[in-house]
């Protein structure tokens, strides 16, 4: 798999009683499938995987990939402490259709790079599939060095790295290392999607673009025609979902919010994750209001 441009984070849409709403699924995945994004992501941080039962997370991947029929690459991701559950996950998208998954260290177990090293090759080597390697040390408490993700994209049968560092300079580096053909370094933050892909990333991911993808793609195509003085504008206008994120303490309850404005399905949160403060709901309102001229 090989796609440039925005990856759609996916919310999962919850019910009233906290079961997950797959027919809003379906309609949030038919929506993004018309858009111009490069391709969506299945239970990312976002998607409140770490939420939901190893079921649950199946059955998320089999509405995906059923309502997707094939009209863009799905990356899901299989992040999961122990390695045979993860190879399980991993496994069972391939089974059902998706293109690529996509994995964070193991959260919780303390390893070495040795042993992270085994980890990720257990995991690209049980697909034929590509594997990205999800770098968010901000949710694992583990960063991956750019030396160490170099290695595993030169030796690793790696679809390339999600870069989630929140150091760009770490991102810099693995853009501009030697690294096998075909391997993608990917911007892993929405937050700082502009200078990603600014700097030259290929792709970025960007959760809001389930609500908004016109905003990001465009994001993106002003990065790609070196419009810089417009992409740094539209980043601007970005500022109070960005500040909406930090007062939200995530993204999810937020873009659950801007999907209801869209017409898409949301609904709440699994605990532990919590509901939005009305303070940065009306900053999410304040920035969809603003960029209405993006969105039909």
């Amino acid at each position: 798999m090989y796609s440039t441009g925005v990856y759609a984070v996916l919310v999962t849409p919850l019910n009233s009683d906290g079961t997950v709403d797959h027919a809003g699924l379906t309609t949030n995945v038919e929506f993004l499938a018309t858009s111009e994004c490069g391709a969506l992501v299945a239970l990312g941080s976002e998607g409140e995987f770490y939420a939901l039962t190893d079921a649950e997370r199946r059955a998320v991947v089999e509405t995906t990939v059923s309502a997707l029929r094939g009209r863009k690459p799905l990356v899901v991701g299989v992040a999961h402490p122990s390695t045979r559950e993860a190879v399980a996950l991993a496994q069972h998208a391939e089974a059902v259709g998706a293109d690529a998954t996509m994995a964070t260290p193991p959260y919780y177990v303390k390893t070495d790079e040795a042993g992270l090293y085994d980890y990720f090759r257990t995991l690209a080597e049980a697909t034929r599939i590509p594997l990205f390697v999800y770098n968010s040390p901000g949710r694992v408490v583990v960063n991956l060095s750019p030396t160490f993700l170099a290695r595993a994209m030169r030796e690793l049968d790696l679809g390339g790295v999600k870069q989630a560092s929140g150091e760009i300079t770490e991102l810099a580096d693995l853009l501009h290392a030697d690294l096998s053909h075909g391997r993608m370094v990917i911007g892993g933050a929405e937050s700082s999607i502009w200078p990603a892909l600014a700097i030259g990333a290929e792709a970025n991911t960007a959760t809001a673009a389930s609500a908004l993808p016109e905003v990001f793609t465009a994001l993106f195509e002003h990065a790609r025609r070196g419009e810089l003085a417009a992409g740094a504008d539209l980043y601007r206008r970005l500022g109070p979902l960005r500040a909406a994120y930090r007062l939200a303490g995530g993204q999810a309850a937020v873009v659950k919010h801007l999907c209801e404005r869209r017409g898409l399905a949301g609904g709440g949160v699994r605990h532990p994750g919590r509901i939005s403060p009305e303070a940065a709901l009306r900053l999410a309102d304040a920035a969809y209001d603003d960029l209405k001229g993006y969105v039909p």
